[in-house]
């Protein structure tokens, strides 16, 4: 799926906290959304999942405004039911779509939890808990995934189960947006770098990789580009 921004802005109390937004991610790619705490980035994702409405500017999904079933997020902290096992948390959501249990299966496979069993979900490790959010969040096969900070109380074994998951789902075309403070982890994923500072656009180039990415974002940041 293509996602276009076009001109998003969003104030709360008299503070804009985005100004003018405009990007394209193209499909099945990963875009890594870079910023400080308060720089928009959640806002900016909130508005592009439908949970909160920006107050101009437009957003078009394959070139139309309005999409179905075909978006999903995780946002702040996976919803978990800690006494339920991985399976039995899917099949809460399944059940509100229709979803065979075959559909769940495969999903407990792609996020690498189909060994879990009956094992409750509040015995999980952290990075199987976010795995189990973005299970959640890919059941119903959208084409455009939003992650918040997915690696956030990871250790780098965490990461790095989390950032495989990423290339899996981008290898099955699916479009990613993440935002993360793992500036050089996300590099080795993200197709795109956009970063965030003050509600603006300070950086939107392609990931070539040679670009040392902290290093930049440090500048825009700290140098007040």
């Amino acid at each position: 799926m293509q996602v276009k921004i076009q001109n998003l802005s969003k104030t709360y109390k008299e503070k804009q906290v985005l100004q003018d937004i405009s990007f394209d991610i193209k499909s099945g790619t990963v875009c890594g959304l870079l910023g400080v705490n308060g720089a928009g980035k959640s806002t900016l994702m909130k508005i592009l999942f439908g949970l909160i409405s920006a107050d101009t500017g437009k957003i078009f999904f394959d070139g139309q405004e309005k999409t179905n079933n075909q978006l999903g997020a995780l946002i702040e902290a996976p919803a978990i039911y800690m006494n339920l096992s991985a399976f039995d948390n899917l099949k809460t959501k399944a059940l509100l779509f229709g979803i065979s249990d075959k559909r769940i299966h495969e999903t407990l496979e792609v996020i690498g939890l189909a060994e879990t069993g009956k094992k409750r979900a509040g015995k999980f490790s952290l990075g199987m808990k976010q795995r189990l959010g973005i299970g959640m969040a890919i059941l119903t096969e959208p084409q455009f995934l939003i992650l918040d900070e997915p690696t956030n109380g990871l250790d780098p074994d965490g990461i790095a189960e989390l950032l495989n998951l990423i290339l899996k789902l981008k290898a099955k075309g699916v479009t990613i947006l993440i935002s993360s403070h793992q500036l050089h982890e996300i590099s080795k994923v993200a197709s795109q770098i956009i970063i965030l500072n003050k509600g603006k656009i300070r950086y939107n180039h392609a990931n070539n990789k040679e670009d040392d990415i902290e290093q930049l974002f440090f500048k825009i940041v700290h140098g007040g580009m």
